[in-house]
């Protein structure tokens, strides 16, 4: 009996991970499984070396960052609107993405660090249907 009631509990947790481990997305257009194995235990962090980013917004306006870092500029939801990054020396820092709304969540925009120097990014929202709004500019030292 012992010997049932473990297999059974066995099954269930076998059938309850492998449902978990399936997702679907009903507005997706189509569906993928992933399988996936063990990966041999390490004493690194998860993420490893991955530093969050540093976020600015319209009352901390300049930042001292390393190269290859991450900054974003929160200035609020956008809505049916969109905030627009432009930096004035790309070679110090590229700006990779806009903020913006997108079905359920929203992003900041942001770019990252890409050599040393220093330069202004200046952040502009554009409005679907109140207009543009006033730049905010933001200072960024790369060391």
């Amino acid at each position: 009996m012992r010997t049932r009631t473990v297999a059974a509990a066995t099954l269930l947790a076998v059938l309850a991970l492998s449902a978990a481990a399936c997702s679907s997305d009903e507005s997706s257009e189509s569906t993928s499984t992933t399988t996936s194995t063990s990966a041999p235990a390490t004493s690194a962090p998860v993420g490893g070396n991955v530093l969050p980013p540093v976020v600015l917004n319209d009352q901390e306006t300049s930042t001292t960052v390393d190269v290859g870092t991450t900054v974003t500029f929160d200035l609020g939801e956008p809505g049916e609107g969109r905030f627009v990054a432009t930096s004035a020396d790309p070679a110090v820092f590229k700006v990779e993405n806009e903020g913006k709304t997108e079905g359920t969540y929203s992003t900041n925009a942001g770019g990252v660090a890409v050599a040393p120097g220093t330069t202004e990014v200046t952040v502009q929202f554009f409005g679907a249907t109140n207009g543009v709004g006033s730049p905010t500019t933001f200072t960024i030292t790369v060391e």
